[in-house]
């Protein structure tokens, strides 16, 4: 009787121990909140800090420009330009906390912008950049327009800048477009403090969890914003154009980054999964540790983690091989992009599917794509 109550004491400690009380999941030895500790002070801080004082580096160069305009001030504004951008490309994969609040992605990289509307804000000077109107007429691609699209080339610029009837209104709007990409960091920057222990602490896989919110920002991120709006529509890869192309609508189409902007959000993508650094080689505890953990498997069998990471690698190998802006090679019916799109696409039932099953995490946000 004894040895029969000792065991049944065992099994049921046993069912305890295997079970995790906050996902109903098998229990697994994977410290969850260590691991949102790393992304929250290692990857998401320093994230916003970069973004943060490339705003600031972004201001500085538009002030210069207004009061001196030249060849030498459009340089600098244009390199501090896409210096914000690639940081931008970054901090959209921890869109969390304040910086969902504050809609980062509508609010500065809604793309492709509308310049009609850019120049009758001009013209009117009666404009709110916050209004639901102004949502593609403000942020990078805006800025983009400005400084590479408003002219052939960079005399006729400045020429449209300094025009005496209407370049006051123009210095006006690019000052404006860049004050409220300022302001957008700065309130992100406040309330990150704030928000961090209430991402920290919540270290279930619900929503609104810090891994459900990442997840699901990562997917996002990658499915919508990189695979689709960066390629697939431009490029007519999508099932959803129809084959249409319409190589205007690619990121960066007056700059001609469209390119460079792209490969760095793939890496960022890598980079994030990872839970690297900010900035730096070394290794934190990130999404793929935790898959690595559940020992999840993709659909040959093989590790999750290296698969994800395997193809996005991929997907890079391929957008590396483009060496034209994506506007000319989008304008190619069967272009190269086409194939990053291809891709990018394996990427998506591993992210989407597999990785969110194995960490029992539900997609909340909708896309009507098909995958």
């Amino acid at each position: 009787m004894r040895n029969l109550k000792f065991s049944f004491f065992i099994l049921v400690l046993s069912t305890f121990t295997a079970c995790d009380n906050e996902s109903g999941s098998e229990k697994v030895d994977f410290d969850r909140e260590a691991f949102l500790v790393n992304m929250a002070d290692n990857v998401i801080q320093p994230s916003i800090e970069d973004f943060a004082s490339k705003a600031e580096g972004l201001t500085v160069a538009t002030n210069s420009f207004n009061i001196n305009l030249s060849l030498e001030s459009l340089n600098v504004l244009r390199d501090e330009l896409k210096e914000s951008w690639l940081s931008y490309q970054h901090l959209a994969f921890v869109h969390v906390g304040p910086v969902s609040n504050v809609n980062l992605r509508d609010r500065v990289n809604i793309f492709p912008t509308k310049t009609d509307v850019i120049e009758e804000n001009i013209n009117s000077q009666n404009y709110v950049l916050g209004s639901a109107a102004n949502v593609a007429a403000k942020g990078f691609p805006a800025l983009d327009y400005l400084l590479f699209g408003t002219a052939d080339s960079d005399e006729q610029i400045l020429a449209y800048f300094g025009d005496p009837d209407s370049g006051e209104n123009r210095l006006q709007y690019l000052s404006d477009v860049v004050e409220d990409i300022q302001t957008t960091s700065n309130l992100i920057s406040e309330g990150w403090p704030d928000y961090r222990s209430t991402f920290v602490g919540n270290t279930g896989t619900d929503v609104g969890s810090g891994t459900s919110l990442l997840v699901n920002e990562y997917n996002f991120q990658f499915d919508i914003r990189i695979k689709n709006a960066k390629i697939g529509f431009p490029s007519g890869g999508n099932p959803r154009t129809g084959g249409v192309l319409s190589p205007e609508n690619v990121e960066g189409y007056y700059s001609g980054w469209s390119g460079e902007l792209a490969e760095k959000a793939v890496e960022s993508s890598i980079a994030v999964f990872k839970g690297e650094h900010f900035n730096s080689s070394e290794d934190g505890l990130g999404l793929d540790d935790y898959l690595d953990a559940l020992d999840a498997k993709d659909r040959n069998d093989a590790s999750l983690s290296i698969a994800i990471i395997s193809q996005s690698r991929a997907a890079l190998e391929e957008m590396e091989k483009i060496e034209a802006p994506y506007s000319e090679v989008a304008s190619t019916e069967g272009s190269q992009l086409v194939e990053v799109y291809n891709a990018l696409q394996t990427v998506i039932p591993l992210i989407k599917v597999d990785m969110t099953s194995a960490l029992s995490v539900s997609i909340t946000f909708q896309d009507n794509d098909g995958d």
